[in-house]
C-alpha cells in the first residue's frame, strides 16, 4: 500500500510540475506578447524601416557594386535611430500607398518616406515629432512656369502628384481638383509631364527643385501664392499604434538632438549633394 501511495505520490507531483511548467510557458508567452514597440525591436536586434525610394533627397536609389542602394536623409534618420537602440538597420522598400498597411500589419517597425502626420493618418498610426518642416512646390514644363501665378490657376491644370501624399490631399481637400493623375513613383510624374500628360506636378518643395534640376526641359514654379495649406509640409515618423511610447520618446529625443546640433540640416544638404552627384553620372 504504501509503494502504491508513493507510486501514486510521485504521478502527482509530476503532474503538478508539469502544470506548472505550462502555467509558466504561458506567463512567459503573456510577457513576450504585452512587450513595448521597443522593446520588441531590440529583442529582435533590428530595426525594420518601410520607405518609398522615390522622393530625392529624402529617400532615393543609387546603384553601387550593380545593385540599387536606398539611401537620403530619411534613411540617415533611420541609421540614427538604429544606433540609438543598439540594433542592426533593416530596409523594406514599399511603394507609398502601401506604407501604412505595411506598418500595421508588422511588417515594418517604423515608416519613415517624407509622411507627413495629418489628422486623417492620425486615426490609424502615430507620429513622432516633426523632423522636418517644409512647404508645396510646384513643377511644369520649361517656360510654361509664367502660366502659374496662384492657386486658381493650378486648378485649370492638368495636375499631376504622387499617390497617397500629403500634395494628394492638398490637391483634393483644398484646390477641390478631381481630375488629376496619381502616379506611385516621382520619376513616372516626370516622364507624364515631359510627354504633356500632365501640365504641373504638385511636390514638396525640395524634391520639386530637385528634379527640376535633374530633368532636362523641366523648371520649378517660384511665384506661386498658395493658402497656408499650400505654404507648409510637415514630416514625421510613423509606428505602429499601440504600446509605442517609449519608442516615441526615443525618435523624440534623437530628433530634438539632431535639430539642435544642426546635425540634421548637414545630413539634409548632403543628401541634396548626392543627388547631384546622381545626376553627373
Amino acid at each position: 500500500m504504501k509503494k502504491g501511495l508513493k507510486k501514486l505520490a510521485a504521478l502527482g507531483l509530476v503532474a503538478v510540475m508539469a502544470l506548472g511548467m505550462v502555467a509558466c510557458g504561458k506567463k512567459d508567452a503573456g510577457a513576450n506578447s504585452s512587450q513595448t514597440a521597443l522593446a520588441k525591436i531590440q529583442a529582435n536586434k533590428k530595426l525594420v524601416l518601410g520607405t518609398s525610394p522615390d522622393y530625392p533627397p529624402f529617400e532615393f536609389l543609387v546603384s553601387e557594386g550593380g545593385k540599387g542602394n536606398v539611401v537620403g536623409a530619411d534613411i540617415e534618420l533611420a541609421k540614427k535611430l538604429a544606433e540609438k537602440m543598439g540594433v542592426e538597420l533593416e530596409i523594406k522598400t514599399i511603394d507609398f500607398d502601401a506604407l501604412i498597411p505595411a506598418l500595421q500589419s508588422g511588417k515594418v517597425d517604423v515608416v519613415i518616406t517624407g509622411m507627413s502626420p495629418t489628422e486623417e493618418r492620425k486615426k490609424n498610426i502615430d507620429f513622432s515629432d516633426i523632423y522636418f518642416q517644409g512647404k508645396n512646390g510646384v513643377i511644369v514644363k520649361k517656360g510654361d512656369a509664367g502660366k502659374y501665378k496662384t492657386e486658381d490657376d493650378l486648378k485649370k491644370a492638368k495636375l499631376g502628384v504622387q499617390k497617397g501624399s500629403t500634395q494628394e490631399t492638398y490637391i483634393k481637400d483644398t484646390l477641390k481638383v478631381t481630375g488629376y493623375k496619381g502616379l506611385t513613383a516621382v520619376p513616372d510624374l516626370v516622364m507624364d509631364l515631359k510627354n504633356g500628360n500632365v501640365d504641373a506636378i504638385v511636390l514638396n518643395d525640395k524634391v520639386a527643385g530637385i528634379n527640376a534640376t535633374k530633368y532636362d526641359g523641366v523648371e520649378i514654379v517660384k511665384d506661386i501664392k498658395m493658402t497656408s495649406a499650400g505654404e507648409e509640409e510637415a514630416m514625421a515618423i510613423a509606428v505602429k499604434k499601440g504600446d509605442n511610447k517609449d519608442l516615441i520618446e526615443l525618435m523624440n529625443k534623437v530628433i530634438k538632438d539632431l535639430n539642435a546640433s544642426g546635425e540634421y540640416d548637414k545630413i539634409l544638404a548632403d543628401a541634396v549633394e548626392l543627388v547631384g552627384k546622381q545626376d553627373k553620372k
